[in-house]
């Protein structure tokens, strides 16, 4: 046998035998191993306004992204600019071209994807879009602002009389599992979309806030600690409409953290079923290689029995004994769309731990016996009393959903 053609085939087996990788044409990099903070926003070439037609997606559970040798992508740094291997350059938005492996082309620079950064974290924005919802309020659009293009990542209809978020629309696509874990939490941000003087949203979301408003309401002494109870779950937490692990990118994450995308949600509730259906659906989304579009809102106002036993509607906010706003919700509703077979289903969770009466509460027709992917113990009042409907059947109740076809259950 010819003595190169048997080192040939030697060098090949040691190679595999040490892990080695034969490079394949096109470039790989990881949202997890390959995006150098402040990362940049990476953008298809197709002026999509659209969120998941906007950015490349992983194909994988690992959140690997591949591109095709010499296909382009755009870099965009919004509110900054973009870095090249530590140096600034005199843009936002640049052009990258796959080299290979994780080696993209920059201003005629073949540089590593990691040596790729911002000046600054990204900046997104929320705005009134200038459109109406639900007939009398406002809509609200969350998305980054790309020289003349707005990206759209949330639109929520915002009551801006009660300053509260009636529902949110966004979208779960199936490559969610791929997406950037562990990505640090921002504070809330207020925007401009409330007015709750002399307070601030965030001050009153603290649980010293909380704890004096709605002790106000029930006449309990400013302190006491019966119902908003400290080192426990039973306080109210910020809970987001459309929530962080949502969205593929950490720059996408943060974008989910507006007052106008949350209402007070007990934490017993959100860390409990509300948390375990949202991981059930994402888990669906991707197990079953299907795209959602979601609508979060809430229905009714949590009450709770005063000092005279008398129920007591419960908000973050009031003024002068008369005004109030920021209302602490009874029911938050999820509606799971897949628009392409048109099937749907409406999930409802109780907020409100202390609730020893549910039988008002239940505003459809319970069809969970016809699920099979969710794990959530609905069951359980503290950890949020749940049950699932028929769309049509939610919308006997919740007028303000927005109008589409649904044909059959999502099951």
């Amino acid at each position: 046998m010819n003595h190169y053609f048997v080192i040939c085939i030697f060098l090949a087996l040691q190679a595999l035998s040490f892990g080695a990788v034969i490079p394949k044409a096109g470039c790989e990099i990881s949202v997890n191993e390959h995006l150098t903070e402040p990362q940049p926003l990476l953008l298809l070439q197709n002026e999509a306004t659209h969120d998941l037609e906007a950015f490349p997606l992983p194909i994988d559970k690992y959140g690997t992204l591949t591109f095709a040798k010499g296909e382009t992508i755009d870099l965009a740094c919004p509110g900054g600019k973009v870095v090249l291997d530590k140096v600034n350059t005199d843009t936002d938005i640049l052009e990258a071209k796959c080299v290979s492996e994780t080696v993209f082309e920059v201003q005629k620079k073949k540089i590593p994807f990691t040596s790729i950064t911002c000046s600054k974290i990204p900046a997104h924005t929320a705005r009134y879009s200038g459109k109406k919802c639900a007939t009398k309020y406002r809509e609200i659009e969350i998305g980054f602002k790309i020289n003349n293009r707005f990206i759209t990542h949330i639109l929520t209809c915002f009551d801006d009389v009660l300053q509260h978020v009636v529902y949110s629309k966004s979208n779960v696509s199936t490559s969610i599992a791929g997406n950037q874990i562990n990505y640090p939490r921002p504070s809330f941000q207020v925007a401009s979309f409330y007015n709750v003087k002399p307070d601030s949203v965030s001050t009153l979301y603290s649980q010293k806030g909380q704890r004096k408003t709605i002790n106000t309401i029930l006449g309990l002494d400013e302190s006491n600690t019966s119902v908003i109870q400290p080192n426990s779950n039973f306080y109210l937490a910020t809970g987001h409409y459309t929530p962080k692990a949502e969205f593929v990118y950490g720059s996408q994450q943060r974008l989910t953290f507006y007052y106008v995308n949350a209402a007070p949600q007990w934490q017993s509730f959100n860390g409990g079923n509300w948390n375990t259906m949202e991981a059930n659906y994402r888990d669906l989304a991707f197990n079953r290689g299907l795209d959602f579009t979601v609508y979060t809102g809430t229905h009714g106002i949590s009450t709770l029995p005063d000092i005279n036993g008398n129920d007591q509607e419960l908000y973050l906010w009031i003024s002068d004994g008369t005004k109030k706003g920021i209302p602490v919700p009874a029911l938050f509703y999820k509606v799971l769309y897949e628009p392409i077979s048109q099937a749907g289903i409406a999930l409802v969770g109780l907020n409100n731990p202390y609730k020893k009466d549910i039988k008002d509460d239940i505003i459809c027709k319970d069809v969970c016996d016809k699920v099979n992917w969710l794990s959530w113990k609905n069951k359980n009042i503290t950890l949020g009393y749940g049950y699932c409907c028929e769309v049509d059947d939610l919308r006997k109740t919740i007028k303000t959903l927005p109008n589409f076809t649904v044909k059959k259950l999502l099951v």
